[in-house]
């Protein structure tokens, strides 16, 4: 409230110059940068992203907004690629002078773009998975998917059940494929099991056949595929082509319709450690997610009359804690960083979301499931 030393003291044109400008600085959108994919084999990940949030933005906006502010969407294409990233993340901070970043979609772009958001204290919530994004910790810096290291944990607990100690691994040469096999090999042998063949390829790699009748040569009993985009649907073509009949498991970069619909009858049998998003109804109704994950599938089915993937997932938890750190800040962006970290107990698409001092992920392997792909769907393995 403002308090004035007199009403005389001021002219009328001046007192109603300073109303109007009270009054535009209060309706000043809230405006926040939406760095992601939306050309190139990526492309189905970044559209997913923005439907998500133009869908909250519309309804948070025909509420009044975030914290009284309308929330004004800015987006900008990254190509998928590292470098483009980091031209936009720098526009956005620069230029536009978002008060908040949700993005990027891939997790090789967000490594080169962490030391900018640093720098620049920028509240970004990432919408890409590996846990370097948040290992070490960065005050600003957090993400919603669940990362490498609770997934190969989750995997790794499948495997060991299903008596499956000898695993061929392959990954692919950037930050998802690196940070997945950096899992994979440091948690192998408290879970009891060998990696028995290891080897990379190229995002490029249009035949990976060669290095898959490498692996038939092994002794392994299980295969696992760490890659994301365009590169598990060739793994899976080729896998079938080359006759390897050793069970195939895959990051869960692969839990979506696009996989499916490209893979065809090829996918059947492949499995996957992954969000519970697909597992839709078949959950326990006393799981705290099923609820949320009912919320989101309702309002995007509404919306677009076709059911989200856990990419546009991704950006609708985002969004949502967004909404409820802000709320709890008071509106105050200074105090963003600091109520986004203390975030406790909010429940998710993608789960329970504790964030700590020391932990910008908040997420455990109570938040995955098993999948195989049966008759061409994701099933829910009890």
């Amino acid at each position: 409230m403002l308090k004035f030393a007199s009403p005389l003291s001021i002219g009328l044109g001046t007192l109603l110059g300073v109303l109007t400008a009270v009054g535009a600085s209060a309706a000043e959108p809230l405006r926040v940068g939406v760095p992601v994919i939306f050309s190139g084999p990526g492309a189905f990940v970044g559209a997913a992203q923005k439907r998500s949030l133009e869908m909250q933005a519309e309804q948070l906006n025909a509420k009044g907004g975030i914290s009284g502010r309308k929330v004004e969407l800015i987006f900008y294409d990254t190509e998928g690629k590292p470098d483009v990233a980091v031209r936009m993340f720098n526009r956005l901070i620069k230029n536009d002078r978002v008060s908040v970043i949700l993005g990027p979609s891939a997790s090789w772009e967000a490594m080169p773009v962490k030391p900018i958001v640093e720098a620049s204290n920028t509240p970004t919530i990432m919408l890409a998975s590996t846990a370097a994004i948040v290992d070490p910790v960065s005050k600003c810096v957090f993400k919603t998917p669940p990362d490498d290291r609770i997934v190969v944990a989750r995997l790794y607990q499948h495997l060991k059940a299903a008596g499956q100690t000898k695993l061929a691994l392959v990954s692919s040469q950037d930050a998802f494929g690196d940070g997945g096999r950096k899992e994979i090999l440091a948690q192998a042998k408290a879970a009891g099991v060998e990696i028995v063949f290891d080897e990379k390829y190229t995002m490029e790699d249009a035949d990976l056949s060669p290095l898959l009748n490498k692996i038939k040569r092994s002794n392994a009993q299980a295969v696992l595929n760490w890659s994301s985009s365009r590169a598990p649907v060739i793994m899976t073509t080729n896998y079938r082509q080359v006759g390897l009949e050793l069970p195939l498991y895959h990051s869960h970069a692969v839990l979506s319709p696009a996989f499916l619909k490209a893979t065809g009858a090829n996918a059947e049998g492949v499995m996957v450690a992954g969000p519970k998003l697909d597992a839709g109804d078949a959950l326990d109704d006393k799981d705290p997610q099923k609820a949320a994950i009912k919320a989101f599938r309702s309002e995007f089915k509404a919306k677009y009359n076709e059911e989200p993937n856990q990419f546009g997932a991704a950006a609708y938890d985002a969004m949502n804690i967004l909404n409820a750190a802000m709320a709890k800040a008071g509106g105050d962006e200074a105090k963003l960083c600091a109520t986004l970290e203390a975030t406790r107990g909010h429940v998710g698409v993608y789960g329970v979301f504790n964030y700590s001092a020391t932990d910008h992920a908040g997420l455990g392997t109570d938040a995955l499931v098993m999948y195989k792909v049966d008759k061409g769907a994701w099933q829910l393995q009890k």
